[in-house]
């Protein structure tokens, strides 16, 4: 159970990662994760890194100017604090589902979403009845991966920060992350995108390619393919909610301390991206080439 919990700790975020982002870049911005942040009265700059946050061990790439912005920040900022136990907690609570799936599904959906998961995870259905359907849909997300061993950039970061004593904070709750999710994919959607499993392992494969070569245009616009449920409600709620609140707490985060902000990389750009959000409030934010 430690170890399903763990493994969709991980993947619930990864849900992100299919969601919907717009105008990949501002022209002229070179394809970049890794972002300096100053200006506006700055003493020391921040940094802002887009992840993927799940990966097979084989293709995690940090590097050493990514940790050097980390060593150089004060502070570790995640979307989550998991180095909080009453988050974990919180978490732990918020992946089981009051009524199970089997009593919340009608027939049909049940047998669709089972059939689908022993198909291609070789677990049943039945075996995750407590789980709310985000949950299942992020098991099932952990499952596009070609591999068993896998790493999350979060994860390595928070080990990083951890060995240093590095402060740790977080850009949200997990019951505002859960919040969020509910917001955007309804039940139905979540058992489509189940259902779908085949559709997004295949352009998964291609996300990750991207990512590693840290090519954003290539990036978007398979973020952006119908076939992972878009909707305008889910990048409003996904996206455009959560950057405008996360960019709002960031100016006195970095008042306050040299910051090194790790989110997921669908974050980062778009006119409702958290870059733009940081400029637009007067921060020149640069990217730091690999």
């Amino acid at each position: 159970m430690k170890t399903l919990f763990r493994l969709l700790s991980i993947s619930i975020l990864g849900i992100c990662v299919f969601t919907k982002s717009t105008n990949a870049q501002q022209k002229n911005d070179p394809n970049a994760l890794l972002w300096e942040i100053s200006g506006k009265g700055l003493t020391k700059p921040s940094y802002l890194y887009g992840t993927i946050h799940m990966i097979c061990t084989a293709d995690f790439i940090l590097s050493n100017n990514t940790k050097k912005a980390l060593d150089a920040a004060e502070q570790l900022v995640l979307e989550l604090n998991f180095n909080d136990t009453a988050e974990l907690k919180a978490m732990e609570e918020g992946m089981s589902s009051a009524i199970p799936l089997s009593k919340k599904l009608t027939a049909r959906q049940f047998e669709q979403v089972d059939s689908v998961l022993t198909l291609k995870t070789g677990v049943s259905l039945k075996k995750l009845d407590k789980l709310t359907l985000t949950s299942v849909y992020s098991f099932a997300i952990s499952q596009t991966l070609p591999c068993k061993d896998i790493k999350s950039y979060e994860q390595e970061f928070l080990k990083l920060a951890k060995a240093t004593q590095k402060p740790i904070a977080a850009l949200e709750t997990v019951k505002e992350q859960f919040y969020y999710f509910g917001k955007s994919y309804p039940d139905d959607a979540m058992v489509g995108q189940i259902i779908a499993f085949d559709q997004y392992k295949e352009i998964f494969n291609e996300v990750i390619l991207a990512y590693k070569e840290e090519n954003l245009d290539v990036l978007y616009p398979l973020i952006k393919n119908k076939k992972f449920g878009s909707t305008p409600e889910s990048n409003q709620w996904m996206l455009s909610a959560r950057n405008t609140n996360w960019a709002k707490k960031m100016p006195q985060m970095m008042k306050d301390k040299s910051c090194f902000f790790a989110v997921g990389a669908g974050h980062l750009a778009g006119k409702d991206g958290i870059i733009q959000l940081l400029r637009a409030s007067g921060y020149q934010v640069k990217a730091i080439l690999k």
